[in-house]
């Protein structure tokens, strides 16, 4: 049998034969491994897992556009950066329609907002995830000045690669800092298939792999340092922990200002009942200006934001968000937790299983206030934000909680191995998520089934295959979808658009199209009448042609299908044109509905969603069927 051994100061504290790890922390232990662990073994594949995904699965930094490491949110998080330390534009943003011109990180200019009082631009996000992008981003800086081969702007491929690796190497930190707490109260089995669990069976391998320059991973990281921290100043308060504390909860709250909710992990630790009250009030007490220097550090360090916003707007808080906010009052629970638009746990469902354990977690876990008190706390405000979607990102606001999940998670792990028919319901579980889990990361960037943004038609059709088509994707608007070819089936209506007189009519080749552009965003309502003769589905259908394709999935044209009884619409059928079309190919799209009982007429339409790219529209077709 594996044998190891804790050593403190060289003496022998306790075999780990049966993976006995002691519930306490001692303070500068030496762990001797005489084999290696169970638990270093994990972090070692998870390791391997986590820089195969980064560097030959889905290597970010080598593409381009919205798809780049720095894009989207991540341009704006980044953003302090270049207009400081090279365009030195932090207030007006000058070199934007250069930048966006030439890169594309977002469609226009999101990273910033004008503010009315000072005429300068505010950044949207605050400033922490610059701060710890900063030592890589003066390494890539540095580099692309001395390779003429890439322009010193902020922007090319060394900036790219910089950032994504920075911040991966944070991700790597953090498994290592979690492995380190959870060895402090849990067996180094357990860990070992926690630490797997996470890379493999949850979206943190998306988010600190692939999307890793987005804040979620490093605060995960820096989660870690305050919960081992706290494990640390609880045992022996000193000035150096307070101010470590101190500083990391200002980080956490300079990189997402909700995060500053991390400062209960150290004020409530130690609480497990209504008797650790009076214990904890004392050691408070007795060591309160290190609580002082903690709240001290933290201003210090979440200050340098006010000082931005003071010097750019003229005013100590800025609220940046605009028109976004949050719904205090009617949190969006089961949207954020379970939709099959973007929900947590739908998408990410090994998370389940912490979810659940937390009522093994207040019987039996330690800590309880500290842990079930964050978990529920930062549930309710990621839930309560109104873009609770994030974007179709499928529940990436979690991430950075998930050092705190991991003690529930780890608890359940425990429980669930003391009986073999526990373990063996375990394992399923695991094996399941964990399958889904890679499902879903891989299409997320290489695969053709699409993986966010879904309706539950299309995900109850798709969810753990590997290969999709177009026409599949017309369940992510439309709940109606006949596979096969129709047979015995009957026109009921044709319209080539030969007599149409409104505004969309256009002569093309000879021949009388109708058109949609950003002027002529609707078109007119073509309407077919009940005869009776319908049988059990509708195919509605028409020509598309476009020279250039919209992408941006809200700004595709919509094709809508309604059927009506009088003034009231009975069943809405739609899809988004673009999707099943492509640039310069004329292309028979059609629409599936199956008929409801009751009906007078079906009412056609198109509507360009606000784009301004343009699409052609002819021989406009509806057939009936049964089979």
């Amino acid at each position: 049998m594996k044998r190891y051994s804790i050593f403190k100061n060289g003496v022998f504290i306790q075999n780990l034969d049966g993976l006995n790890i002691p519930l306490v922390c001692f303070k500068g232990y030496n762990l001797y491994i005489m084999f290696k662990s169970q638990s270093g073994i994990s972090l070692i594949i998870s390791y391997i897992i986590m820089i195969w995904t980064a560097f030959f699965f889905y290597p970010k930094w080598n593409h381009t556009g919205s798809e780049a490491t720095i894009s989207w949110d991540v341009s704006g998080y980044y953003m302090y950066l270049p207009a400081m330390f090279i365009y030195k534009d932090l207030k007006q943003c000058s070199f934007q329609d250069s930048i966006l011109s030439k890169y594309k990180p977002t469609p226009d200019f999101q990273q910033a907002f004008k503010h009315e009082e000072s005429g300068n631009y505010v950044m949207k996000y605050s400033m922490g995830q610059a701060v710890i992008m900063l030592p890589f981003f003066t390494l890539a800086h540095l580099y692309a000045t001395m390779d003429s081969r890439y322009p010193a702007d902020g922007f090319s491929f060394p900036y790219q690669f910089g950032i994504g690796f920075g911040m991966l190497l944070y991700g790597l930190l953090g498994l290592f800092l979690l492995r380190k707490i959870l060895l402090c109260y849990f067996k180094d089995k357990t860990v070992a298939i926690l630490l797997l669990c996470y890379v493999v069976g949850s979206n943190y391998l998306n988010y600190a792999a692939i999307d890793q320059a987005m804040t979620h991973s490093p605060l995960f990281t820096i989660y870690c340092l305050i919960l081992w921290l706290t494990i640390k100043y609880h045992e022996s308060p000193s000035i150096r922990l307070a101010l470590g504390l101190g500083g990391l909860v200002g980080l956490a709250t300079l990189i997402r200002p909700t995060d500053i909710i991390s400062c209960f992990i150290p004020i409530l630790w130690n609480i497990d009942s209504i008797k650790d009250l009076r214990p904890k009030l004392q050691f408070v007490k007795e060591y309160i200006k290190y609580f002082v220097i903690m709240g001290i550090m933290a201003l210090a360090v979440f200050s340098i934001q006010l000082i931005y916003w003071k010097w750019v707007a003229g005013t100590w808080l800025v609220y940046s968000y605009v028109d976004q906010g949050f719904s205090w009052l009617s949190p969006h629970l089961y949207d954020f937790m379970l939709s099959f638009k973007s929900g947590w746990l739908r998408y990410s469902p090994m998370l389940i299983l912490p979810i659940i354990a937390l009522p093994l977690y207040i019987k039996k876990g330690k800590h309880k206030l500290a842990i079930v008190g964050m978990i529920l706390l930062d549930i309710y405000i990621v839930t309560a934000w109104d873009i609770w979607d994030y974007g179709y990102t499928s529940g990436r606001a979690m991430v950075q909680f998930y050092p705190i999940l991991a003690f529930p998670f780890a608890l359940w792990l425990e429980e669930m191995m003391k009986k073999k028919w526990k373990t063996i319901v375990m394992v399923i579980l695991i094996a399941i998520f964990a399958y889904l889990n890679v499902w879903w990361t891989y299409h997320a960037h290489a695969g053709n089934i699409q993986t966010s943004g879904l309706s539950k038609a299309y995900y109850m059709h798709m969810v753990g295959r590997w290969n999709g088509t177009d026409e599949d994707k017309k369940l992510l608007e439309n709940k109606h979808l006949f596979y096969g070819t129709p047979k015995k089936a009957i026109e009921m209506y044709h319209n080539d658009f030969s007599q149409d007189s409104s505004a969309n009519a256009i002569m093309v080749d000879d021949n009388l199209k109708l058109r949609v552009n950003q002027e002529l965003q609707f078109t007119s309502v073509y309407k077919v009448e009940n005869t009776h003769n319908y049988k059990k589905w509708i195919r509605v259908s028409a020509e598309f042609y476009c020279a250039q394709k919209e992408w941006t999935e809200w700004w595709m044209t919509q094709f809508w299908v309604h059927f009506k009884k009088g003034d009231q619409v009975v069943q809405k059928n739609w899809i988004r044109i673009q999707r099943h079309i492509e640039n310069d190919k004329t292309k028979v799209v059609y629409l599936d509905a199956k008929v409801p009982a009751d009906w007078d007429e079906i009412e056609i339409q198109w509507w360009n969603s606000d784009g301004n790219k343009e699409l052609f529209i002819d021989n406009l077709s509806v057939i009936t069927f049964d089979e």
